[in-house]
């Protein structure tokens, strides 16, 4: 190659760094119509000046400000009256703060072809050397075989560690499903319980949500079944100005300080009331954790009825227990109201006590004698 070969090509390629870092558009007119070539980092191979153009242009636009090339060594070649190659390697500078391309060296080689008009760009190619190949070798190899090396413990940990995982998940599916076998062993158990108690019992949740409650409370709070009760909350079956006291008793029970029964007022479906006693304790776990909420009412309208009935013979029974006006004459006692009445129909009104009639030994002697005297002295027969 004469000297005025490699001047001619040095011009080529010195005008080419120069435009491509000043990001000038008159680049694109240095292209042959027939060209080929591809980016650094593009992964296909362009066969036509118009792509090439379109991708020269997406690349100003990405950088618009200029660049600066840091030229490191440039090889020239002339390889005939009408094509001649550059190779050249440099760094790249961005106009931005960058840790990649800045400590890269990019390889670019030019094939320039002398056309009717001038010199044009035929071939473009521009790639990033890769580092992982070692000296003495053209392919990575011993780094590939590391990194397999790598890769392998990598595999081998993750799959140790996704069988112990495995094992672990395992057993916790078992324990799941030796819990809920348990839970519905206990579910059975409370069932049996709820369909044969005479008492209300319902189960609910720690919100005091109805898990569960016996046939009994159907009938005691007339719903027509079970499932009317289901999701209600404990206090919908007492009457509205009792609920705040249920739930301060329920707020106690986990604080271990609630014990014994309560009364409160029912209220059924139908909107009447009754009277009810109430217990109510806590289903714990194997951690003594609370877990459920049990609660048991009791009918009790007509014990309450009873003890009011018996309160009333009391109070009446102490009515004879005081002074007593009564006739020195005629035996007749006078009632709270002034009234006089006979003993037996004074006693009769205050007490359960019902009179027979018969006469004593006195009587019978002064007014039936011969009567008495048919009969003998008392206890003979």
């Amino acid at each position: 190659m004469t000297p005025g070969d490699q001047q001619t090509i040095r011009a080529l390629l010195d005008d080419y760094l120069r435009m491509y870092a000043a990001r000038d558009e008159q680049l694109t007119g240095s292209f042959s119509e027939d060209f080929s070539g591809f980016t650094g980092g593009g992964d296909f191979l362009v066969k036509d000046r118009a792509a090439w153009v379109d991708i020269t242009r997406q690349d100003f636009a990405q950088v618009r400000e200029p660049l600066r090339l840091e030229l490191k060594d440039v090889s020239l070649q002339s390889l005939s009256d009408s094509v001649a190659v550059a190779t050249s390697f440099f760094v790249i500078h961005l106009p931005i703060k960058d840790h990649v391309l800045s400590r890269e060296t990019a390889r670019l080689v030019l094939v320039f072809r002398k056309e009717a008009e001038a010199w044009k760009i035929a071939h473009s190619s521009i790639s990033i050397p890769y580092h992982l190949v070692r000296e003495g070798e053209v392919y990575p190899l011993q780094e590939l075989h590391a990194r397999t090396q790598v890769l392998e413990q990598l595999v081998e940990e993750r799959t140790r560690q996704l069988s112990e995982a495995n094992a672990v998940l395992a057993r916790e599916v078992a324990e799941r499903k030796a819990t809920e076998e348990r839970l519905r062993e206990s579910e059975a158990h409370y069932r049996s319980i709820l369909d044969a108690s005479p008492d209300d019992i319902t189960i609910a949740d720690l919100e005091g949500r109805v898990l569960m409650i016996s046939p009994a409370a159907v009938a005691m709070f007339g719903y027509t079944d079970v499932a009317q009760g289901l999701g209600r909350h404990v206090t919908d079956f007492l009457v509205p100005e009792d609920r705040a006291r249920a739930m301060s008793r329920v707020a106690l029970l986990f604080q271990g300080l609630a014990s014994g029964p309560s009364e409160y007022r029912g209220l059924r479906a139908d909107g009447s009331t009754f009277d009810i006693e109430v217990n109510s304790s806590l289903i714990r776990d194997a951690a003594g954790r609370p877990v459920r909420l049990v609660v048991i009412a009791r009918d009790v309208t007509a014990r309450k009825r009873t003890e009011a009935d018996l309160r009333s013979a009391v109070a009446e029974i102490k009515t004879l227990h005081g002074l007593l006006p009564i006739c020195m004459h005629c035996k007749r006692i006078r009632d709270d109201q002034g009234e006089w009445s006979p003993v037996e129909v004074f006693v009769q009104k205050r007490t359960e006590a019902r009179f027979t009639h018969g006469l004593c030994q006195a009587c019978l002697e002064a007014n039936y004698p011969e009567v008495a005297r048919e009969q003998g002295p008392p206890g003979k027969p």
